[in-house]
């Protein structure tokens, strides 16, 4: 101490300083080891991602302890391998590829689900009219049971329009929901499924809407927070966290006090620039999120039957085999839910 006093006043504000600076450090780097290191992956970029960007923005991973590290995988059966060889700890994908991985063995289990109710749009190209245009037309998908390939089932479904009979092709355009708007747009595909807003926002730019799922009370899983059952018994602390960063990032959007920051969240990542639309995609998140997202065994059952009707093998598959609702349940009954919930 004595030392210091013969400084001069410079060299001893510099000396506090670097001591401030060390232990400001010290605090970061105890902090950033107190998180728990994790790999979170999903291939999908329409709004129902929407929790895990706020997540993101709004620092919650790290709120609950979790160091995450976003992966974008360009197919969700990459994500799917990635969790079956320890690579990443939890994936968002359609739950159609839960299935066909369970039919698969892959000890896979869904413990989230953000979506329940359909809020897609079955859009063609212009020169698409009506639902008689499709036979011998190509519907893009991004692959074999992903949920735009569901829900592309769904809609011709409801236009009793056979996929065999009228001969449509269903081309496979791989990774995001972006990748089928350019297609559409490009012309390399007839017609396709759109999320939300994004469907509304394409009607009025000249693509048909040629089956509006919103209000028809069709309801399905379809954005599945997934792991598997080895690390949701060997990490629960993990899956917790990851619980209750989507909880809380499914309230923020809700919260009328953060719509401006959410707006620009959804807008940001859906590359909408006219504030229009992107109030529009805001509200369509809104109203068909999940306020608890449980993963919906009924839906699930739903979910199946339709897929053993396009792969029969499927019908092996119990659907309460691939859900696990313990996780949210428990932590439901420990009351973390209820802050959230407004009265």
């Amino acid at each position: 101490m004595e030392i210091l006093n013969r400084l001069p006043k410079t060299a001893k504000f510099l000396f506090c300083l670097s001591i401030i600076c060390m232990s400001v450090n010290a605090a970061s780097q105890s902090f950033a080891a107190a998180l728990i290191r994790s790999n979170f992956a999903s291939s999908i970029t329409s709004g129902s991602m929407a929790p895990v960007w706020v997540a993101q923005k709004r620092g919650l991973f790290e709120k609950h302890g979790i160091q995450m590290q976003f992966i974008l995988m360009p197919r969700a059966p990459l994500a799917i391998a990635a969790l079956m060889v320890g690579e990443i700890d939890m994936a968002v994908v359609g739950p159609g590829h839960l299935l066909n991985a369970a039919f698969g063995g892959a000890d896979i289990v869904g413990i989230g689900n953000f979506f329940q109710k359909l809020d897609y749009r079955f859009s063609g190209r212009p020169e698409i009219k009506t639902a008689e245009d499709l036979r011998g037309k190509r519907i893009a998908i991004s692959g074999p049971a992903a949920t735009s390939h569901i829900i592309a089932m769904l809609a011709l479904q409801q236009l009793r329009i056979d996929p065999n009979q009228a001969r449509i092709n269903f081309i496979t355009i791989p990774g995001t929901e972006m990748n089928r708007r350019i297609a559409l747009e490009t012309g390399n595909a007839d017609a396709t499924t759109l999320r939300g807003a994004v469907g509304d926002i394409y009607g009025r730019r000249g693509y048909p809407v040629l089956f509006n799922f919103a209000g028809s009370g069709i309801t399905m899983p379809q954005t599945m927070m997934v792991t598997t059952r080895r690390i949701v018994a060997s990490k629960p602390h993990l899956i917790e966290a990851y619980l209750k960063t989507i909880i809380e990032a499914i309230a923020y959007l809700f919260d009328p006090a953060n719509k401006e920051t959410s707006i620009r969240i959804v807008a940001s990542n859906l590359r909408l620039n006219n504030p229009a639309e992107q109030e529009e995609a805001y509200q369509s998140v809104l109203e068909s999120l999940e306020r608890v997202p449980y993963p919906q065994l009924e839906g699930m059952k739903r979910l199946h039957g339709v897929l053993s009707s396009i792969n029969p093998k499927l019908v092996e598959i119990r659907p309460e085999t691939v859900v696990d609702e313990k996780p949210l349940r428990e932590l439901e009954k420990s009351g973390f839910i209820r802050q959230f919930q407004k009265p």
